[in-house]
């Protein structure tokens, strides 16, 4: 009984470890949304100043 409660508290752990990665996961995909929408910003403002000189 003593090793099977040893598995079910190794099972927990790594479910508590999956729900920290899955949120982990989250907050990656918005940085990297942010850090996307820097670059697409401002490729338009420099192709913007570039089409004014022209």
């Amino acid at each position: 009984m003593k090793a099977s409660d040893h598995v079910q508290d190794e099972i927990n752990v790594e479910n508590e470890n999956t729900d920290k990665l899955a949120t982990s996961k989250l907050g990656t995909w918005i940085s990297v949304g942010v850090v996307a929408a820097v670059i697409l910003v401002t490729y338009f403002i420099i192709f913007g100043v570039y089409m004014d000189r022209v």
